[in-house]
C-alpha cells in the first residue's frame, strides 16, 4: 500500500547557516517517521516528486535523503514498484510469508544468495512434472543457499531453472542479493508481469539435510514460484525448500460487524 502526500500542506525544510545539510535533515525527518509508523514496513514512500513538493527542495535533496535513508537499511528502492520501507532488523529472524511482489523483493534485499552450482538440464518427467515444462527441454539450473547476514544457519536452499537462452541471467557473484529474474529482465528486455506461488510439505532427504545443516527426515516447506511474461510465457521456476524450524507463518483477519 503506497503513502500519498494528497491533501498535506507542505512542509518546507529550511538549513540554517552551521546546521547540517537539507538532505541529512530530510533523512532524519523520514527516519523517524517510518520508526514512529507513518510509513509501515513494506509500504511505500511517496514517491520523490511528492517528497519535493511537501518539502519544498529540490529532486537532489530528495535523492540524496533517500540514500542516507537506504545507506542506514530503512528503505529499498525498485524500479517500477517504488520506495520501499524495509523490516526493522531486530525484527528479521525466521522467514515470514510473503504475500505480495513488495514482500518478495524486500525479502530478497535482506538476504543473500550464495552461489553453489550452475549447469544445463533436460528435462525428464519428474522434474517436467514439478516445473510444468515438457520433458526433453533444455533449461539452465542453478543452486542457492540463502542465507540471512550473519545468520549461522542457512533459511534455505534454492534451485532455480530459467530457459536455456536466458542462461547468462544467472551468472552473478558468489554472493548476491539481486534476483535472478530482474537480471533476465535487464539483459533480455523482458518484463515479469505475474509470480504464482505454490506451496506443499515435504522432508529433508540427506541431500538437503547437509546443504541446510539440519536434521534427515525433518519437515520442510517446498516454495515453487513461476514467473510468467506479458504473454503468460514461463521466464523462471524457482523451487525453495525451508526446514520447519526456519519458517513461520502468521495472519491476522478481521471478522465484518455484518456477519
Amino acid at each position: 500500500m503506497a503513502m500519498t502526500t494528497e491533501g498535506v500542506v507542505p512542509e518546507r525544510l529550511v538549513r540554517a547557516a552551521g546546521q547540517q545539510p537539507l538532505y541529512s535533515t530530510l533523512a532524519d525527518m523520514l527516519a523517524r517517521e517510518i520508526q514512529d509508523g507513518k510509513y509501515p514496513p513494506a509500504t511505500t514512500l511517496p514517491s520523490e516528486k511528492e517528497l519535493t513538493e511537501r518539502y519544498g527542495v529540490s529532486r537532489q535533496t530528495v535523492r540524496f535523503a533517500l540514500r542516507m535513508l537506504r545507506d542506514r537499511g530503512l528503505i529499498s528502492s525498485h524500479p517500477g514498484i517504488g520506495t520501499i520501507v524495509r523490516e526493522p532488523i531486530q525484527s528479521q529472524g525466521k522467514f515470514k510469508a510473503l504475500n505480495s511482489a513488495e514482500d518478495l523483493l524486500q525479502f530478497v534485499g535482506d538476504t543473500e544468495m550464495h552461489a553453489l552450482s550452475r549447469r544445463e538440464v533436460i528435462v525428464d518427467e519428474a522434474l517436467g512434472e514439478m516445473v510444468e515444462c515438457n520433458p526433453g527441454l533444455l533449461l539452465s539450473e542453478a543452486t542457492f543457499v540463502r542465507n540471512t547476514p550473519g545468520a549461522e544457519l542457512p533459511m534455505s536452499y534454492l534451485k532455480i531453472y530459467v530457459p536455456a537462452r536466458y542462461a547468462a541471467a544467472q551468472e552473478r557473484p558468489t554472493i548476491s542479493n539481486t534476483p535472478v529474474y530482474q537480471t533476465i529482465e535487464k539483459l533480455f528486455n523482458v518484463r515479469v508481469c505475474e509470480i504464482r506461488q505454490d506451496v506443499t510439505a515435504t522432508v529433508l532427504d540427506e541431500e538437503l539435510a547437509d546443504i541446510l545443516k539440519a536434521p534427515i527426515g525433518e519437515p520442510a516447506l517446498q516454495m515453487t514460484r513461476f514467473y510468467y511474461d506479458a504473454n503468460q510465457s514461463l521466464v523462471q521456476v524457482t523451487l525453495s525448500y525451508y526446514p520447519r524450524s526456519r519458517y513461520t507463518q502468521s495472519a491476522r483477519f478481521r471478522i465484518s460487524d455484518e456477519v
